[in-house]
């Protein structure tokens, strides 16, 4: 055979940013997901602007950007998952010579830049809306807490879909799953449905990133116990969950 005919093996750098570009691409073909993502906390600070004198701006802002998230990590990227799997795609690119890690980082990195346009919109529309006045400090700091409380629900996600196969299944377990994290939560983080749930919800992956969102808010806040006890809880869901998720994610639908 003709060596010119051969082609010679990507390097890791190429095969990321040629995968990266493809996932960018899909992303944007379904880019209804992205609005959906969007419009989840944009309804909350809505409709809660009449709380901001009962529980501040920090609270409502925060909590509508925690509710936001669950959207994503949890409805967004395992259905997702879910999908290509069924279609083979996984199947076809654990065949190419690019390393699996490869394969998951370029869609964590899609969906963590589907988060941060998600925090910037709602920043900005509550300082539309609102009137809740944001500093640049605290844009970078709230894109800072979102990203790490986005990555929690993303393993949540990831956890999902390692143990359902199919997509239809996927889809309703997510769905089962967001109401309690995301609405009671919402609601229970200001006490609507008592104390116990509102001590439950402090601990959950919601009520633990509502306390960094607010600590971003809050910059002289950020070294604080609870915060940096909110941070280890929140690394410790996204630590735990992923490490189960990918040990055992079943790239195709046949296992």
């Amino acid at each position: 055979m003709d060596k010119n005919f051969i082609k010679p093996i990507p390097s890791v750098t190429e095969a990321f940013r040629t995968l990266l570009r493809a996932d960018f691409r899909v992303q944007w073909r379904q880019r209804r997901s992205l609005i959906m993502s969007i419009i989840v906390p944009v309804i909350f600070l809505i409709s809660w602007k009449s709380l901001i004198p009962v529980i501040g701006a920090a609270s409502v802002l925060s909590i509508c950007m925690a509710v936001g998230l669950p959207a994503v990590g949890l409805m967004g990227y395992s259905l997702t998952i879910a999908r290509d799997r069924e279609r083979g795609i996984f199947q076809r690119l654990r065949a190419a010579p690019v390393p699996t890690w490869i394969i998951m980082s370029s869609r964590l990195i899609v969906q963590l830049s589907v988060i941060a346009i998600m925090a910037l919109v709602t920043i900005a529309i509550a300082g539309w809306v609102d009137k809740i006045s944001v500093s640049t400090l605290n844009i970078v700091l709230l894109l800072v807490a979102s990203l790490i409380g986005g990555m929690s629900f993303l393993a949540i996600g990831q956890f999902i879909v390692a143990f359902i196969q199919g997509s239809e299944a996927v889809n309703s377990a997510a769905r089962l799953i967001y109401f309690p994290i995301a609405i009671v939560g919402a609601l229970g983080s200001i006490g609507l449905f008592g104390k116990t749930v509102e001590n439950i919800v402090q601990w959950s992956p919601l009520g633990t990133t509502k306390v960094l969102l607010i600590a971003a808010m809050e910059p002289s806040t950020i070294f604080t116990q609870s915060v940096l006890v909110a941070l280890a809880v929140t690394l410790g869901y996204g630590i735990v969950f992923a490490g189960i998720g990918i040990r055992y994610f079943k790239w195709t639908g046949k296992q």
